[in-house]
């Protein structure tokens, strides 16, 4: 079939094109940029309809390709990470806004993932030394083949640990973390799509709220005296996660995404210049 009728097959799964446009790259092993000129092009109707058969049984588009793009940079994913999200891009900015001036910075990406948010800062700020943190060892090797994809291997360390149990004498200027947010209760209204993606990257206890609960009560434990933590929150945890850092004597400020929700909570122990 060609990529057109190939387009027209999909429409009905309502996929932004961006996705669309990335499977008909993988299938012709083109450039993206090259996929919406591509129309006229033959794809393997064996590939093809291969493809079709996963969209219909519900995976996504990233675990396809094995490949999604965060902050101008294409990171490896498969089914043990979470696929990276154009939302937690407001927490990269956040972060790059406040320190790209910054010099010798030490940074923590907790529930890194694929790496997206350590890696993409590392290329973005002045990191002189990165840890990445994650509970699970196939995970984090997908974050060192992005390391290397990005010839990212100096400075950097690779920890499996559950950070509820994590201990530590190293301090940081900056931690990030995109935690599991989602309420057990919650799980089962996911689209499907999403609940193909790690159930433990997903889900946390206390409504959601276990892992912002832990990390702040940590803030001195890993934070440096002028240290900052960004967090990722879900649409509606902004009072809690704020009311947790002030039973710290922490201050906390909110930043909205692009759709107006809360997203992003940055936590100091100082007003000044939160």
């Amino acid at each position: 079939m060609t990529a057109n009728q190939f387009i027209k097959r999909v429409e009905k799964y309502n996929l932004p094109f961006s996705q669309i446009y990335d499977l008909i790259a993988f299938m012709l092993n083109i450039d993206y940029s090259e996929a919406k000129y591509a129309s006229d092009k033959e794809i393997d109707d064996d590939r093809a309809e291969h493809i079709l058969y996963q969209l219909e049984n519900k995976e996504p588009c990233a675990y396809i390709t094995g490949r999604r793009e965060f902050y101008g940079r294409e990171f490896i994913v498969n089914r043990n990470t979470l696929i990276p999200r154009v939302e937690t891009e407001i927490l990269v900015e956040e972060v790059i806004k406040r320190y790209k001036n910054a010099e010798k910075i030490e940074l923590i990406d907790i529930c890194s993932g694929s790496g997206a948010i350590g890696l993409t800062l590392m290329h973005e700020i002045n990191i002189s030394f990165l840890t990445l943190l994650d509970i699970d060892e196939k995970s984090l090797a997908v974050s060192k083949q992005n390391a290397e994809k990005f010839n990212i291997i100096k400075n950097i360390e690779f920890l499996c640990s559950d950070i509820l149990n994590y201990t530590t004498e190293k301090k940081y200027d900056i931690v990030v973390c995109n935690p599991p947010y989602i309420a057990e209760n919650e799980y089962c209204f996911l689209q499907e799509e999403v609940k193909k993606e790690p159930y433990h990257a997903l889900v946390a206890e206390d409504n959601g709220l276990v892992f912002y609960k832990k990390i702040l009560s940590n803030f001195e434990i890993l934070c440096k005296s002028n240290g900052v933590i960004f967090f990722e929150i879900g649409a509606y945890q902004a009072p809690s996660v704020i009311d947790y850092a002030a039973a710290y004597n922490l201050y906390a400020e909110c930043v909205k995404d692009y759709s107006g929700n809360d997203r992003v909570i940055i936590v100091k122990n100082s007003k000044r210049g939160i």
